[in-house]
């Protein structure tokens, strides 16, 4: 069992964080990919093409259906644009929180190489102080 140290709770917090990143970056790629299948929808509305021969309004009232469809595009490409935006940052805060971890817990991993290396150096100073005294003892 390795020894407790002050950094066993900044390496929990840490790794809360970390995970905390990837559940932001899952909702994320989520958000990306809802964005593009309204993309895809919106595409496949704008190129479907109802005219159809008859009179003058119908073509004119299919115009303006076919304008809507492109602004509803035009709408559903900046929602792409912003949902890869916000992939990019949650995948940066993932790297980042996963730094942060590795960063802490290399410092733990030292401070617990540190507490058992004096441990041992303890120990071999107790046991030679009583060989010591086991030696003196049987002298005298």
């Amino acid at each position: 069992m390795s020894p407790k140290t002050r950094l066993d709770r900044v390496v929990q917090l840490r790794e809360r964080a970390e995970d905390d990143a990837l559940g932001t970056l899952a909702r994320a790629q989520a958000a990306l990919g809802a964005a593009r299948d309204k993309l895809e929808r919106a595409r496949a509305a704008t190129r479907a093409d109802g005219r159809a021969a008859g009179p003058v309004e119908l073509w004119h009232l299919d115009e303006l259906s076919h304008r809507r469809a492109l602004q509803h595009l035009r709408a559903a490409e900046g929602d792409v644009t912003k949902a890869t935006q916000g992939e990019a940052a949650a995948r940066e805060g993932v790297a980042v929180a996963h730094r942060e971890t590795e960063l802490v817990r290399r410092a733990q991993t030292r401070k617990v190489s540190e507490i058992l290396d004096d441990r041992a150096r303890r120990e071999r100073r107790d046991v030679d102080e009583i060989a010591t005294l086991r030696f003196n003892v049987g002298r005298g």
